[in-house]
């Protein structure tokens, strides 16, 4: 019968235990709900407390060579030939430095702002500023200022402020000098009438120029698109207007930058050829008053006709000669050039008119690339940069060969020039009987011919440069000015309120997971489950009412029905003893656990069906039955064992309610229980009240505690052991189970104490219509009871 009950309770639990696991949990759903309304509230509070972040884009298409389409017209010009073909990369990297950053930085002064408290948010104010600023110091020591001013608009005319720091707030009028350290600066009212006079408190704050450079170089993202020659351009902030402004300008500056890029070497060209032009202009000026002066001294009008055939040759060769000094000239003035600028790098005029001599200018233009793109590196790094250092070394190698090439060029000039002179010379020789005034004057138109051309010829190349600078095409095509997305991006309300949500389960979650890890009492059935074999026997619910005897007639409490089916149990239990009278015991592992409890109801339940039934004290050390039904104590079991005369029938003591229970205490406390309980009186004593009661209720000492129990065991015929729930360590419950292997306590079974029904599974006592027992709670208790 012990085993088939315990085999029950243990396919019970076998078949409920995932169910047990969920319902730990659920039974605490109001305060996981209470967790969820908390957690979600505070996250809806600290989002409404977050200014919305929108998400500003522009897009950008980098071009691949500098010529583009719309210089299709000038093409036969040599200045505006191909360009160098742009890296997208590098484009990345110049729109992310700190140099691009600072330029708008600067030019839009973003180290001032102004801020409003509105409700739960501090705002930044933009286009609505009710007031601007106009800065009175140097601009330089105005990006260097960081501290915060409270300021408040009294009227129209007035307002008030105070620096950060400072006690005291100082009044001013609009259009008056405010002071801040030894900077000076105006405000200038954008308002006509001020009317927000129930929120006119501002916060305007200064910061230094190299932190707001650092903050936007992180917010503003240049991302540049796969298999393409787009960059987008993102940056996410609260104010849509000055987001937008600041990609626009940022492209604009960047676009500038690379125009003045570009246009370096053709103001170097034309710095060049102006210089030049002033010279053969001077030249030119000499020759013709030369001209002037001899015609009118030697009266001469026109001798051409004279020397026509010889001339005609003569012309041919004179003009191949012009055709040499002219390269030669040219040449000279790059060699001038290039000796002048011989201790620094300096860009070098292309197609100066050097016929046939491809690789001379090409190897000037592959120098001016290589110092362009030097020149740009040095901007956002040092001299110092191996790449820098690298670049140094390829542009004086390329200076050098420059410089060899041009020198062979004279070289083979000067021998051209030379030959070509020796046939002029013949020519001379043939027209020598002309008149000296001829050859005089011939010389002199030859000079001013050769000036003339090279004048004429540098004001085309100066034309041309013009022109190439003044088509300049930035490296960016703008694809889409800035604009805002409709939507903010953050806060991510919905995400937020989710997190909210999680961790509103997940707080309780835990806090019941650790309280539960870190328990070491049983609760539940569910507990005994793979601990203790013993046979259950029922369970008491937990019950907080001062009653002590809480089954009466007439009585439906879910206590009162757990004692009579704790009875209906008991007669189960009880059904192999042959005895009329039965005696049970009831003990404990500790003391606490409410035996005392369970035995008077046990007592008073059997009393009830009409059985004489006998509630006896046996816990010598420390006796409560009496003090625990508001008895005085009387002579008991220790005076009946100490005094051989004493009568058992007197000592008796009849309960007031129960017409068949008598109670018996254990008497005076003895200075020595053990030794009492050897007596032989004990076994007399048993013997004559089973004469007497049909049941008799033994309240015992804990077994943990002492050993008077496991004494007195051979006497019962049932051992009731009562383990209170929410109280017993888990690990106590190896006593009963030790106990039941080593069978020294007789048909023995575990009654359960105290067990909160709201924390098993089942469906306790309250289901057939007895009352729960809860209207003494208030409502807070009601709702929130463990």
């Amino acid at each position: 019968m012990e085993n088939n009950l315990g085999n029950n309770y243990a396919k019970q639990g076998e078949s409920i235990n995932i169910r047990a696991e969920i319902e730990k949990y659920l039974i605490h759903w109001k305060w996981f709900l209470l967790s969820v309304c908390i957690c979600v509230g505070l996250a809806v509070f600290y989002a409404k407390s977050k200014v919305n972040i929108y998400k500003t884009n522009t897009s950008v298409l980098v071009k691949e060579e500098g010529g583009a389409s719309e210089l299709q017209a000038f093409q036969d010009l040599a200045s505006l030939g191909g360009g160098v073909k742009n890296n997208v990369s590098d484009e990345v990297e110049v729109l992310k430095s700190r140099t691009l950053a600072n330029a708008y930085v600067r030019k839009l002064e973003l180290n001032f702002t102004m801020y409003q408290q509105r409700g739960l948010k501090n705002v930044e104010l933009f286009n609505n500023r009710p007031l601007s600023l106009r800065v009175l110091s140097d601009k330089e020591i105005f990006y260097q200022l960081d501290t915060i001013v409270e300021l408040t608009i009294i009227n129209d005319k007035e307002f008030e402020y105070k620096i950060e720091g400072g006690d005291e707030f100082t009044r001013l009028g609009f259009g008056e000098k405010m002071n801040i350290g030894d900077y000076e600066f105006l405000l200038v009212p954008t308002f006509q009438k001020y009317s927000d006079k129930n929120n006119n408190f501002y916060q305007v704050v200064f910061e230094n120029s190299n932190y707001i450079v650092d903050k936007f170089q992180k917010k503003v993202s240049v991302v540049e698109m796969d298999n393409a020659n787009i960059i987008t351009v993102e940056i996410e902030y609260p104010i849509k207007d000055k987001a937008e402004l600041v990609l626009n300008t940022m492209i604009d500056l960047y676009n500038q930058m690379s125009i003045e890029d570009k246009n370096l070497v053709g103001q170097k060209t034309d710095d060049f050829i102006t210089k030049r032009l002033q010279v053969i202009k001077s030249e030119l000026d000499e020759v013709d008053k030369m001209e002037e002066v001899y015609k009118s001294e030697k009266q001469i009008t026109d001798i051409g006709v004279q020397s026509k055939v010889f001339v005609d040759a003569k012309s041919e060769n004179e003009l191949e000669v012009f055709s040499k000094e002219t390269e030669l000239r040219m040449v000279e003035f790059m060699l001038e050039d290039i000796e002048k600028s011989k201790e620094d790098f300096q860009l070098l005029p292309t197609n100066i008119g050097v016929k046939d001599n491809l690789s001379l200018n090409a190897s000037v233009a592959k120098y001016n690339d290589l110092l362009l793109e030097r020149n740009r590196l040095l901007r956002n790094s040092s001299s110092s940069n191996p790449v820098v250092q690298n670049l140094n070394s390829e542009l004086l190698n390329s200076r050098q060969n420059i410089t060899a090439s041009l020198k062979n060029i004279k070289k083979q000039l000067e021998i051209t020039i030379a030959s070509l002179s020796t046939v002029e010379r013949k020519f001379e020789e043939r027209i020598s009987s002309l008149p000296k005034q001829a050859r005089e004057y011939r010389t002199i138109l030859r000079r001013q011919s050769i000036i003339a051309n090279l004048y004429s010829y540098l004001l085309q190349k100066k034309e041309e440069n013009e022109i190439s600078m003044a088509v300049t095409l930035s490296n960016a095509k703008v694809i889409d000015r800035a604009y805002s997305t409709i939507n903010p991006v953050a806060p991510k309300k919905p995400i937020i309120a989710l997190v909210g949500l999680i961790l509103g389960l997940i707080i309780p979650f835990g806090v019941i997971y650790i309280s539960d890890l870190l328990d070491t009492k049983f609760h539940t059935k569910g507990d005994l489950k793979g601990v203790v074999s013993v046979p259950l026997l029922g369970d008491i619910p937990f019950d907080n009412t001062e009653e002590k005897v809480v089954i009466k007639k007439g009585s439906r409490t879910s206590t009162a029905e757990a004692f009579r089916l704790l009875r209906t149990n008991l007669d189960f239990m009880l059904t192999p003893v042959e005895s009329k009278s039965k005696i049970i015991f009831v003990t404990s592992t500790i003391s606490g656990e409410g035996k005392t409890f369970v035995s008077v109801n046990t007592a008073a339940s059997l009393a009830l069906t009409g059985k004489k039934v006998l509630l006896m004290g046996m816990d010598l050390r420390a006796p409560k039955i009496t003090q625990y039904l508001g008895l005085p104590n009387r002579n008991g079991v220790t005076n009946y064992i100490i005094d051989k005369e004493a009568v058992l029938s007197e000592m008796l003591i009849k309960l007031p309610g129960f017409d068949n229970l008598d109670l018996l205490s254990s008497g005076v406390v003895p200075p020595n229980p053990a030794e009492l309980l050897l007596s032989t009186k004990i076994a007399e004593m048993f013997t004559e009240l089973k004469k007497m009661y049909d049941y008799v209720i033994v309240d015992t000492a804990p077994v943990n505690l002492v050993t008077d129990t496991l004494m007195l065991s051979k006497h019962a015929d049932m051992f009731l052991y009562v383990s209170r729930a929410n109280y017993l360590d888990k690990r106590m419950l190896e006593v009963p189970e030790r106990l039941y292997q080593e069978k020294r306590l007789p048909n023995m079974a575990i009654l359960i104490n105290g067990l909160d029904h709201s924390r098993g599974y089942g469906y306790g006592y309250g289901g057939y219509g007895y009352p729960a027992e809860e209207s003494h709670k208030n409502f807070f208790q009601k709702i929130f009871k463990k």
